[in-house]
């Protein structure tokens, strides 16, 4: 029995932790867009269980619940503790620079700034300065996936990732080709005499999809992780200001935005998430 209570005792750690990250455990009741309508012994799994039905609960669920129930979080409160989640992960904090706004004043002789007309600033995008990313590019027939890794992680397409990029792909009624998959990591190489600044970086990302795309032809294209939708769609928003929307990178391609597969390895409350995104591509 002692046993039995330890184990309730760690499951409710867990949820206490996982809920103040904001990441609902157990299954939510909400109906997800054009997915197959859940069973009924779906609605069973309910967190935190209502007063007086215990009894009715699964004995993991029962056995979790105690006196003091733990409270649910505003919306408000839940959303701030979710984007504290994604942005603990470090997955996608190549950009992550000040706020303030980054500006290469004009280099003028000083002989010549009385007779020079001011020149305006040139202001740099974000994600040029110190750029720091890894792209993985993986044809599936029509559909092109670009998702982001974590700078230089070469050890993060494992068998794990390999399995949920097919997973997403199939759910999109493609076939990932995983041996036609390319890694992009920048910078390249390392050294003060070669040029690894934001331009750079740019153009080295518009070849690769260009090699890519006369390879694959793609008429869809999914873009996972926030380097993948800034480089590719060369935007500075952030990811949530473009997850499920739709671009066209060029005439006829659809584009799609959402998590990373790695994002969705270690938060798998994202997968739904994702798979609303998705509907666009479907």
């Amino acid at each position: 029995m002692s046993q039995v209570n330890a184990a309730a005792d760690q499951v409710q750690q867990q949820q206490v932790y996982l809920e103040a990250m904001g990441i609902q455990r157990w299954l939510p009741r909400r109906a997800i867009a054009a997915a197959p309508a859940p069973a009924a012994w779906v609605a069973e799994f309910v967190w935190p269980p209502a007063a007086g039905d215990e009894a009715s609960q699964p004995l993991s669920v029962a056995r979790a619940s105690v006196a003091t129930e733990t409270p649910v979080m505003p919306s408000a409160e839940r959303q701030r503790s979710r984007q504290d989640a994604l942005a603990s992960l470090k997955l996608d904090d190549s950009l992550s620079v000040s706020g303030a706004t980054h500006k290469v004043e004009p280099k003028i002789p000083a002989a010549e700034v009385d007779t020079q007309v001011a020149e305006t600033p040139v202001e740099q995008p974000q994600r040029f300065l110190d750029p720091a990313f890894s792209l993985v590019f993986v044809p599936a027939g029509d559909l092109l996936l670009i998702d982001s890794l974590p700078p230089h992680a070469r050890e993060a397409v494992n068998p794990a990732y390999r399995k949920l990029l097919s997973g997403v792909c199939r759910a999109l009624g493609s076939a990932a080709q995983l041996d036609a998959m390319r890694l992009h990591h920048w910078p390249v190489f390392a050294g003060s005499s070669l040029n690894q600044g934001g331009e750079e970086a740019q153009r080295a990302v518009r070849r690769q999809l260009e090699v890519m795309f006369k390879a694959y032809p793609a008429r869809r294209i999914l873009l996972l992780g926030e380097p993948a939708a800034q480089w590719l769609l060369e935007q500075d928003q952030p990811l949530e200001a473009m997850r499920g929307l739709t671009f066209s990178l060029r005439t006829g391609v659809t584009t799609v935005v959402s998590y990373s597969i790695t994002h969705m390895l270690k938060l798998p409350e994202f997968k739904a998430d994702c798979w609303q995104d998705l509907q666009t591509l479907l």
